[in-house]
């Protein structure tokens, strides 16, 4: 089964000061003993980054694109999906499949428009 990908024409790009790498991969995990040093160790061979984003809509019907896809499309933001990242290695954006980390999003309003924030998984970073 094909995964949701983000709506056609809505924002994907967040503002500049709204994102950063949360973490670049997957934390290991550490063995401490009675003699010596903690041992540490990958948990996963899957690649995967947290970045935080912010991003913006100007407008209240992308917001609400924004909120049925979360709602509808992703199971109130727990799914997996495909959308276009920020990929520093070819300095441009490239699709990759994410997935909102723990189905959380925050919305305020900006100005005549929406803000909504998350902290996006990134698989295969």
């Amino acid at each position: 089964m094909a995964l949701p990908a983000w709506p056609d024409g809505l924002n994907y790009k967040p503002s500049r000061d709204g994102y950063g790498v949360g973490e670049a991969y997957a934390p290991p995990r550490t063995t401490e003993f009675e003699d010596g040093p903690p041992l540490s160790r990958k948990t996963s061979l899957l690649r995967r980054a947290r970045h935080s984003c912010k991003i913006e809509f100007l407008t209240s019907a992308d917001y609400n694109r924004f909120r049925q896809f979360v709602e509808f499309d992703l199971a109130n933001g727990t799914s997996r999906f495909t959308m276009p990242v920020f990929d520093p290695a070819i300095d441009g954006y490239a699709v990759r499949i994410v997935q909102i980390d723990k189905g959380a999003v925050k919305a305020d309003v900006s100005g005549l428009g929406w803000v909504v924030s998350f902290t996006l998984m990134i698989f295969d970073w």
